[in-house]
């Protein structure tokens, strides 16, 4: 039986809304930048034109639209998958049931306990849509400005610039189009110090709530169904760095035993808290891991994958450009490639909103980077991220 959240499936699934987000910080540093096109020569109009902007700039229609569409169409997605996501559980869970003869519930997890993780989520969501903004340099420290205030910034930063006769007006207003590019739309730092980019929040906010259905589910569903074993899932490219949990190779695809559950089982099993991590950052649904685990009963459920299949489910390691990488190597290199281009693609997108040339070595770095983005997951037998996405969410 099918799990209901493949680790591909799982990966993919906050990635149209987080795509809604890049989109909105591209609208966001057109929308300001092309507000700071006003003239090409340092003169006393200049400055005053300059001022003038800032002077009307704090409430910016355009910036306030386009974050509240973003946000509403968000939520509406966000809704639609949580609920496509209780939908799956239900009918797998309800199928292991009957497969293990077991009477079900109307339903196995209360209206009442999803409803909790609908508003934990979405409360989430909310928080970090409200706290989105530019990281700019301020002398010595870097500051956290809403849109509104970024474009102020902008704007104060190029006068004194201007004014101080240090630099051309072009040349000032060039330097605060680049700091926002370069820093892209983020959310307030953490209490860890920890600060994250947009997409990066709304993917962490989702992934929290679709684990908590899923745990809900597991959880109700091992009582039911009166078993102590756990299967976890296993994907190519599992990180394989590190000991003991960290190392996410070394326990995907088997099975354990939860000795928080009452003892069912007959055979013998590896702990699974103990070998796996499962409750801390490192290990099974913890950091950026796209594992998840499922009921295993003796005698009705076998295991996706045997130990021979795990042991050669990753492909030979790549040589690209005279380096070796592993195939979890590959993925986090695709990875970088993909933040490279994005933060590219907003300094393109800023200067040209901002009337300024674009550098010519800029636009060959990024014709560069989407080669080597495509030649790289060719090599590496890696699909490229859009093309992903659309597949595997729609499967």
């Amino acid at each position: 039986m099918k799990y209901p959240l493949t680790p591909d499936l799982l990966d993919a699934l906050p990635e149209e809304l987080a795509e809604l987000f890049r989109g909105l910080e591209l609208k966001l540093l057109e929308e300001i930048c092309s507000r700071l096109k006003i003239s090409g020569h340092l003169n006393e109009v200049t400055v005053q034109d300059i001022r003038a902007l800032r002077a009307h700039g704090i409430d910016l229609e355009g910036i306030k639209r386009a974050i509240s569409e973003t946000t509403d169409t968000g939520a509406d997605k966000l809704d639609e998958l949580l609920a496509d996501v209780v939908a799956r559980n239900q009918a797998y869970y309800t199928n292991m049931v009957d497969l293990a003869q077991v009477t079900a519930p109307e339903r196995l997890v209360d209206h009442e306990d999803i409803y909790a993780i609908y508003e934990q989520t979405k409360g989430q969501y909310r928080n970090l849509t409200q706290s989105i903004g530019f990281l700019v340099r301020q002398g010595r420290h870097r500051v956290m400005l809403p849109p509104a205030k970024a474009y102020q910034w902008a704007l104060d930063s190029a006068e004194l610039q201007v004014m101080s006769g240090a630099v051309s007006y072009n040349q000032a207003i060039a330097e605060a189009v680049k700091q926002l590019a370069e820093s892209g739309l983020k959310t307030v730092e953490y209490e860890s110090g920890h600060k994250l980019s947009v997409d990066s929040a709304v993917r962490m906010c989702v992934m929290t709530g679709i684990n908590q259905i899923n745990q809900k589910y597991r959880e109700q569903s091992m009582d039911y169904l009166e078993t102590d074993l756990v299967e976890v899932t296993a994907h190519t490219g599992a990180r394989d760095t590190g000991d003991g949990p960290a190392n996410h190779k070394s326990w995907q695809g088997r099975v354990f035993r939860w000795s928080e559950k009452p003892r069912a089982s007959n055979g013998e099993y590896p702990d699974f808290v103990k070998t796996t991590g499962y409750g801390t950052g490192e290990g099974l649904c913890g950091w950026n891991c796209r594992h998840n685990f499922y009921p295993f009963i003796e005698g009705v459920s076998e295991r996706t994958y045997t130990d021979q299949e795990l042991a050669s489910i990753d492909p030979p390691p790549i040589t690209f450009e005279g380096r070796t990488y592993t195939a979890y190597q590959a993925t986090q290199m695709q990875r970088k490639l993909e933040r490279t281009i994005r933060k590219q693609r907003r300094l393109k997108a800023a200067y040209k909103a901002a009337g300024l040339d674009e550098d010519a070595a800029a636009g060959s770095k990024m014709n560069i980077l989407n080669q080597k983005y495509r030649a790289f997951s060719r090599a590496a037998g890696l699909p490229e991220q859009q093309e992903r996405m659309k597949v595997l969410y729609a499967a």
